[in-house]
C-alpha cells in the first residue's frame, strides 16, 4: 500500500467512477491479462505445483485462495504504448493522484508546485524538490511511516 508511478498512454484519462475521489479503483492489468495469468495459476493449482498450494487445505479451491477477475475492477486494455508517467495511490486497487505526465520531470516539478491531489485536498501545498526527485527516482514509496521521535512521515516527507 502506498504511492507509486505507473505508466501510462499519452494523455490518459483514469475511468471515473464512484470512489471518494471521482476515480474508479483499477488493478494496473487489463482484463485479458488478468484472466490470463488466473487461468496460469488455476492450471498450476489443480496440478498441485501452484507455489502456495501446501499452506492450503487439499478441499480448498483456488479461487478461495485467489479470488477471480472482476472486469470493473482492471483497467482498459491499452491502445497506445504506455510512455507517460503517473502517481497512483494503492491503498485500493489504484486510482490516480497526479495528472499524467510526458516525463518525469514534469511530474517532480508537478510535485513540486503543487503536491498529489490528496496534498492538495488538504491544503499541503508541494513537496521539497529533494522529496519529489527522490520519490521519482524510485516509483514507489509507502502511504506512511511512524517514525519513532519523527511521528508520521509520508511521500512528501522524503520516505
Amino acid at each position: 500500500m502506498g504511492r507509486e508511478i505507473r505508466r501510462v498512454p499519452p494523455n490518459w484519462e483514469h475511468p471515473k467512477g464512484d470512489g471518494s475521489d471521482g476515480y474508479q479503483s483499477m488493478y494496473d492489468r487489463d482484463y485479458e491479462t488478468a484472466t490470463k495469468e488466473w487461468k496460469e495459476g488455476y492450471a498450476l493449482w489443480e496440478s498441485g505445483k501452484h507455489p502456495s498450494r501446501h499452506i492450503w487445505e487439499a478441499d480448498d479451491e483456488y479461487w478461495d485462495y485467489e479470488g477471480t477477475p472482476d472486469k470493473s475492477m482492471h483497467r482498459p486494455k491499452f491502445t497506445e504504448e504506455p510512455t507517460w508517467f503517473q502517481v497512483y495511490q494503492t491503498v485500493s486497487e489504484g486510482t490516480p493522484v497526479t495528472p499524467p505526465f510526458a516525463t518525469k520531470k514534469e511530474l517532480v516539478d508537478y510535485l513540486v508546485e503543487n503536491g498529489d491531489f490528496w496534498d492538495q485536498s488538504r491544503g499541503h501545498g508541494g513537496w521539497e524538490r529533494v522529496n519529489a526527485e527522490k520519490f521519482v527516482g524510485c516509483g514507489w514509496a509507502p502511504s506512511a511511516m511512524v517514525i519513532v521521535g519523527e511521528g508520521m512521515k509520508t511521500p512528501r516527507d522524503g520516505i
